[in-house]
């Protein structure tokens, strides 16, 4: 048999060899790989750590001290669905478990970067685009997933979700949002599919914005869905004596289940031009703004301020009026405007008159600490 007759058979073979070795020395790096409940040891003197895992997580850490770290696995963990943050839904799992990352001491001086791996088909397959994916935090009060925007980018050319500028010692789990839109969502206002919010029932929270800022952080005991309406027209006779309405409409709040058990928050959206156009010898939203509410099907009667003594004025530059422990959505609310009050609690009296004929008061700005 001539050489150039057993040449092909021997590059063959020499081929096949070459790719043996190399699937063996992959294999190796493989197992070499750490995996939940290992020890990792990270480096001290900002050296930098970089750690991949056999799962496809990668840490990347700057450090001032030698420190080590575990990664555990958890297999059930909190619902996906209930997502802080950020807005629209529905939010899944894109992973059937979530990570905890346990330092041996706290570590608050760390620079640390924490990269999630996610399969471009099986994305396809559930119809969330590669932008809609993010890596979630448990948060402190364990009841939803927290997305931070400003600390998340999508390395696509990897097929990585990562997240920056935290503190490791969390829980994270790999989610996604089923929804063409991408970044923040908002709900405008009206009936219909597209203008529903759906809640899902479960301990956890979960949170809507509707285009103008008013914003909801709910838990409800029961699914149930939620749609907020406008109606133009205020009537001035069923305003609390000496106040006045911010705008000349209100806000229409209606749940699928009324008598459902829900915790919730508000954020109510201000203007902050009305109030002055309102008041222009001295405006002080945070001694001058409440938020009042009557029920959902009232034609008439009173509005009354809502939980006036835990409502709390978000100034510049949010502008909302912060609402907690509700425990009924269904209503009908309205911003009234007061006289501002001094630190005693007293109205401020001033020599203008408004067109009602009553007297505003002069603001001298008060400043309040914001969450």
């Amino acid at each position: 048999m001539s050489f150039s007759t057993r040449w092909p058979g021997a590059v063959t073979l020499l081929t096949y060899l070459l790719y043996l070795c190399n699937y063996v020395k992959a294999q190796n790096e493989t197992e070499k790989l750490p995996t939940f409940g290992d020890k990792i040891q990270i480096l001290g003197a900002m050296e930098r750590t970089d750690q991949d895992f056999q799962d496809g997580l990668a840490l990347d850490l700057f450090s001032p001290k030698n420190r080590t770290l575990i990664v555990k696995q958890n297999t059930a963990p909190l619902g996906a669905q209930f997502v802080t943050g950020t807005t629209g839904e529905p939010f899944v799992a894109l992973s059937n478990y979530s990570y905890i990352i346990q330092m041996n001491e706290t570590a608050n001086d760390l620079i640390a970067k924490i990269e999630v791996p996610y399969d471009p088909e099986m994305l396809n397959a559930m119809g969330i685009q590669e932008a809609n994916t993010y890596v979630a935090t448990l948060a402190s009060d364990k009841m939803s997933w927290v997305v931070d925007d400003s600390t998340r980018n999508v390395h696509r050319s990897e097929n990585y979700t990562r997240i920056i500028k935290m503190s490791l010692y969390r829980k994270y789990l790999l989610v996604g949002r089923k929804t063409v839109d991408t970044s923040n969502i908002f709900v405008q206002y009206g009936q219909g599919a597209t203008r529903t919010v759906n809640l899902t029932g479960g301990v956890g929270i979960q949170e809507a914005e509707f285009v103008d800022g008013f914003r909801f952080s709910i838990q409800a005991s029961k699914a149930l869905t939620m749609n907020v309406d406008l109606k133009h027209g205020i009537d001035g006779t069923t305003l609390p004596a000496g106040t006045q309405s911010l705008n000349s409409f209100m806000w229409i709040v209606n749940t699928s289940n009324p008598s459902a058990k829900v915790e919730a928050q508000m954020l109510v959206p201000f203007n902050r031009n009305m109030l002055v156009a309102l008041r222009p010898a001295g405006s002080s939203p945070s001694t001058m703004l409440t938020v009042a509410k009557r029920a959902l099907n009232a034609s008439s009667g009173q509005f009354t301020p809502v939980h006036k003594d835990a409502q709390f004025v978000r100034e510049l530059p949010e502008d909302r009026i912060q609402i907690p422990g509700m425990m009924e959505l269904d209503g009908q609310y309205i911003i009234l405007v007061t006289d501002p009050k001094a630190v005693g609690g007293s109205p401020v009296q001033t020599s203008s008159t408004t067109a009602s004929g009553s007297k505003p008061a002069t603001a001298s700005w008060v400043k309040r600490t914001q969450y």
